[in-house]
């Protein structure tokens, strides 16, 4: 059984996924003033979709701080540096194999990252008077013997790159050069990394993924109660500013019916998009997905979106309000709010199952396990086989493998239904 058999597939109202972005930038007249117009993650999230490798046409027509940003959103996987994904933008070219890019690539990347890879697989002896001789196997001089470089890494490809990063360095600023040698040598890893991470941390948010006292509010508990008494106040919701929305987070993900209706009754769509863009970015820190891993970030969108639609099916249940008087009141945020709110308790419920029970259900319910444990992650789940009015699905007696997103009352009933049985039925601990 596949996630939309339950919520319907709605397609977009309107908007850019990555793959009409990428048709529409081609199509213009002028290719390069769409790409420079375009915020750094949406064009990111693009270049995803089409894959780094096949991408160098866009990176040459983005600006330097378009590709500052690009890089920062690509070579990190929580605050360490994504060394796999910094070879990759090394090893980009065009068709013609010219340096450009690479050039690009060296003007806006964090130059502490190229001195942790020089740091980790360059070793360097200089000398006060130029040497005839290298200093060892391997040594290469670019200065007539002053300085002598090593590259240590045995793979060939990574030893290429390497070699070619640091002679085009060279030509191009022999003090940039100097500069980065001695910069590996005097500082450590951990301190280059931790320098740029923070660095990075401050760019982001400017560009509107908010920092960790912003993303603590953002998922704070908020209460039926606490909604139902802004909607009778009159309350109107808080207007995100100063960012700029990032389509491919909104459109390229499947959206729950009422997030649907939503975009289809508000007159500005805009506002919607942007307050997403800000909820999806504080998800993604508060989560721990990194945006370079595109499939995760699109996972949790789901996930974010059956969450608001969890708010807003509470919200509009007694009648008394539609999903547009909702938003207005409320905003994207505290449904989100609302709705994690209830998957919290849920995950709360399942935590206070005893360990005892949880292992005499893996050794015989499988339906019950599976539940528990999707209930367990720390953005609740469901199991894929599991419909929201709680059939369970599969061939032959074998389950259908995989989570999905909580993302109706429905189906979050069904998973407190299954979780108190397990409570209801749990045998006692027996005394050792």
């Amino acid at each position: 059984m596949s996630p939309s058999d339950n919520v319907p597939v709605v397609a977009p109202f309107r908007g850019h996924t990555c793959r009409e972005l990428y048709k529409s930038i081609f199509e213009a007249d002028s290719p390069e003033q769409v790409v420079r117009q375009l915020p750094a993650q949406s064009l990111f999230m693009v270049i995803k979709h089409q894959g780094l490798a096949a991408s160098a046409d866009l990176i040459s027509m983005a600006s330097l701080e378009q590709c500052r940003l690009l890089t920062d959103l690509d070579l990190w996987k929580g605050d360490t540096l994504n060394e796999e994904g910094l070879w990759e933008w090394l090893a980009l070219t065009d068709e013609t194999d010219s340096l450009e890019i690479l050039q690009k690539v060296v003007k806006c990347i964090d130059l502490k990252l190229l001195a942790i890879l020089i740091a980790r697989y360059v070793e360097t002896k200089v000398f006060d008077d130029a040497v005839d001789q290298p200093p060892g196997e391997g040594f290469h001089t670019p200065d007539k013997g002053f300085t002598w470089v090593g590259i240590k890494s045995t793979d060939p490809d990574k030893h290429f790159l390497l070699a070619r990063l640091l002679a085009l360095v060279f030509e191009s600023s022999a003090e940039l050069f100097y500069q980065l040698l001695a910069t590996s040598s005097v500082a450590t890893v951990s301190m280059l990394e931790e320098e740029s991470y923070q660095e990075r941390t401050k760019r982001l948010a400017a560009e509107g993924v908010p920092e960790a006292e912003a993303t603590a509010l953002m998922h704070a508990p908020f209460s039926l109660a606490e909604a139902r008494a802004d909607l009778a106040a009159g309350n109107a919701r808080i207007i995100i500013e100063d960012i700029r929305s990032i389509e491919p987070l909104v459109y390229e993900s499947r959206s729950t019916r009422l997030f649907a209706e939503l975009m289809r009754r508000v007159r500005d769509h805009e506002e919607v998009e942007l307050e997403f863009s800000y909820i999806m970015n504080g998800a993604v820190v508060r989560w721990g997905v990194d945006f370079c891993e595109q499939e995760r970030v699109l996972l949790l969108a789901e996930k974010v979106k059956g969450t608001i639609n969890i708010g807003l099916e509470r919200v509009v249940a007694d009648g008394t309000c539609t999903v547009s008087d909702a938003y207005q009141s409320l905003g994207l945020t505290k449904l989100y709010r609302l709705g994690l709110t209830e998957l919290v308790a849920l995950r709360r419920k399942a935590q206070r199952i005893p360990q005892h029970v949880v292992q005499a259900l893996a050794e015989g319910d499988k339906v019950l396990f599976s539940t528990l444990a999707c209930a367990l992650e720390p953005f609740p789940e469901m199991p894929l086989f599991l419909s929201d009015d709680g059939k369970v699905a599969g061939e032959q007696g074998v389950l259908t493998v995989g989570q999905r997103p909580i993302e109706s009352v429905q189906a979050l009933t069904t998973v407190h239904r299954l979780l108190d049985s397990i409570s209801d039925s749990a045998p006692v601990n027996p005394v050792s």
